[in-house]
């Protein structure tokens, strides 16, 4: 019998963040790095890692995965 999963516990999951930066291009995901991930975000072409490619467990980069939806939002938002 298959081993069940945990389900990752994400807190502040900010729909409206994640919405607009689908609507204006920004593709974030995580990237797999041995067992761990690191978070990958670009927007056009260019792209790079968040926070400067600090390694995190599964649930740990969809967490960082939902902060910078937030962190893209705010900050898009703020110099308006």
């Amino acid at each position: 019998m298959k081993k069940k999963r945990k389900l990752a516990i994400i807190k502040d999951c900010n729909y409206d963040a994640q919405k607009y930066c689908i609507n204006r291009g920004w593709i974030i995901y995580p990237k797999p790095n041995g067992n761990s991930y690191k978070v990958w975000y670009q927007r056009g072409h260019s792209g790079k890692y968040y926070m400067n490619g600090k390694e995190f467990d599964r649930d740990g980069s969809q967490q960082a995965i939902w902060d910078l939806y937030t962190k893209i939002y705010e900050h898009e938002n703020k110099n308006k």
